[in-house]
């Protein structure tokens, strides 16, 4: 796999995003570039790419936090090993700046997340409820230890394993997808220990719905949860 030079125009970061994505995963498929190797030195990739070393800087930023590269100290920057979503990281950057609106966001989350509640408590197990009862639990220790990070991780898992308890592979899949997108969305809205509360309170209503096996109740609660989220990332995005 060669690189493209980037034409001088407005969007120059999300090309090169684009252009080192394509580059990083032909290699990787067709054999030239394996997960753990080291990438060309930023010299050489802004004179093939014909960009200034500030831009591909802020290009290499988006990648190391989408998860397809990784930073070692020291040593320089390599292809990450292991990422889950390695192959679906290109994808999950196109939602992200093509995003006009956090509403836009939103209603996308509700229409995916509320039919899976919906789903997940017709057709989940004992061993879904345990799973969704331990999470909660995972979220109030996080509270009481005032654990943004701990929150975060117990937020997106929750929310990963009602999709999975649907049993539906597409609904599965899509979320997997804009995960990281998901992981962004919680960080920002999490900022302090008033917003974590709010936030549990909003996901017991979800799980008690689930668990008296109210599927209706359960979607009602996700669609109201995630609505209240998406008006509280936007308030965080008009302050910044």
């Amino acid at each position: 796999m060669t690189l493209k030079p980037i034409s001088q125009k407005k969007s120059i970061v999300n090309d090169v995003i684009q252009e080192l994505c394509n580059y990083i995963l032909g290699g990787v498929m067709d054999g030239t570039i394996h997960k753990g190797d080291k990438i060309p030195s930023e010299r050489e990739l802004s004179e093939q790419l014909g960009i200034g070393r500030s831009t591909l800087r802020e290009a290499i930023k988006v990648l190391v936090m989408l998860g397809l590269l990784e930073i070692r100290q020291g040593q320089g920057t390599y292809i990450s090993e292991g990422n889950d979503g390695f192959y679906t990281a290109p994808l999950s950057w196109g939602l992200i700046i093509g995003f006009k609106s956090v509403s836009e966001i939103a209603e996308i989350r509700v229409i995916l997340e509320s039919e899976a509640a919906r789903l997940a408590t017709q057709r989940g197990g004992n061993q879904d409820m345990k799973q969704l009862d331990k999470i909660i639990a995972n979220m109030h220790d996080a509270v009481e230890g005032n654990d943004v990070k701990a929150f975060t991780v117990a937020d997106v898992e929750f929310h990963m394993t009602i999709v999975q308890a649907t049993g539906n592979a597409a609904i599965v899949q899509m979320l997997k997808t804009i995960r990281r997108l998901l992981e962004i969305w919680i960080e920002k809205v999490l900022v302090d220990k008033s917003s974590m509360l709010i936030t549990l309170k909003e996901h017991e209503a979800v799980y008690e719905h689930m668990r008296l096996g109210d599927a209706e109740g359960a979607c009602e609660a996700m669609r109201k949860h995630i609505s209240a989220a998406g008006m509280r990332l936007k308030k965080v995005s008009v302050v910044e």
